[in-house]
C-alpha cells in the first residue's frame, strides 16, 4: 500500500471509530463525567492534537478562542484521525477495559488493533 492510500485508510478507520465511540459517550456511560459540558476534553489534548496534526499530517489547525483551543460550537473541530487519543477514548474502556457490551467491545478492540497496525506501517515508511 502506498503512503497516500495508507493515510486514507487510517483516516477512514478513525472516522469509523469516532462514530462507534460517540454512541457510548456521555451520561451514565462516563462515570463522574456525565454532568460536565466537555467531559474528557483537556487543553493538553488540544495541544497534543495541534502538534500531531502538523508533525504527522502537515496540517496547521486553527484555534477557536475557546478555553479548549479546538472546541467549536458543535464539538471538536479536529478530524478524528488528527486526534487519535480522543477518538479512541471511551470512559468505560479506559476505566475498566470493558463497556460490558461484548459485541460493541469486540468491534472496538478489533478496530483499535487495526488502527494500531496501520499507524505502525505508516511510521515505518
Amino acid at each position: 500500500m502506498k503512503k497516500g492510500e495508507l493515510r486514507a485508510t487510517i483516516s477512514r478507520g478513525y472516522r469509523e471509530m469516532s462514530e462507534l465511540t460517540k454512541v457510548k459517550c456521555g451520561g451514565d456511560k462516563c462515570p463522574g463525567m456525565g454532568d460536565k459540558a466537555y467531559r474528557c476534553c483537556d487543553q493538553l489534548h488540544c495541544q497534543m492534537t495541534i502538534d500531531h496534526a502538523y508533525k504527522a499530517w502537515g496540517i496547521r489547525l486553527p484555534t477557536t478562542g475557546h478555553q479548549f483551543p479546538l472546541m467549536g460550537p458543535t464539538g471538536c473541530t479536529a478530524l478524528p484521525h488528527l486526534r487519535p487519543w480522543c477518538t479512541l477514548h471511551q470512559c468505560q474502556i479506559q476505566a475498566t477495559g470493558s463497556t460490558k457490551d461484548r459485541k460493541w467491545d469486540a468491534k472496538y478492540f478489533r478496530l483499535r488493533n487495526q488502527l494500531t497496525r496501520l499507524e505502525q506501517q505508516l511510521a515505518e515508511m
